[in-house]
């Protein structure tokens, strides 16, 4: 039911946290100007959730009945290559949804690791900030 997800948060959150409106020259492993540095490294989780309902819009379209299902992603935040946190606080969990429509559209995105195109398919998840706090 949620395969390809993995692809699909990666596009999602390279989306959700900016891309360039152009391509530039950058050094290698580095992020392009005007995008926020967070990097999140994202874990399979389970919890109880009731559905909700959420009206939603982005850059592709607006979806006025979302059901967001349950949780399948905690992301937490990294520090890469011995760069430092810049927010532990902000953590990351993305739920299953439904009710949101294929875009179908190829996008480009510039990031750390380059240029790449991407075929913007179907919708798997809303991520929302969140606090976390580790239970023993």
């Amino acid at each position: 039911m949620i395969s390809g997800i993995s692809t699909s948060l990666a596009a999602a959150i390279v989306i959700g946290i900016g891309a360039c409106a152009a391509a530039r020259a950058q050094a290698p492993g580095t992020n392009p100007p005007g995008v926020n540095p967070a990097h999140y490294q994202c874990y399979k989780a389970t919890g109880a959730f009731h559905p909700a309902p959420v009206k939603l819009h982005d850059q592709f379209g607006a979806y006025p009945t979302v059901r967001v299902l349950q949780p399948v992603y905690l992301c937490t935040p990294v520090g890469k290559n011995d760069e430092a946190i810049g927010d532990e606080r902000t953590h990351l969990v993305c739920y299953t949804d439904t009710g949101v429509k294929p875009p179908n559209k190829a996008v480009r995105v510039t990031n750390q690791f380059g240029v790449q195109t991407l075929k913007v398919a179907t919708p798997a998840l809303l991520c929302v900030p969140s606090l976390k706090q580790v239970l023993q």
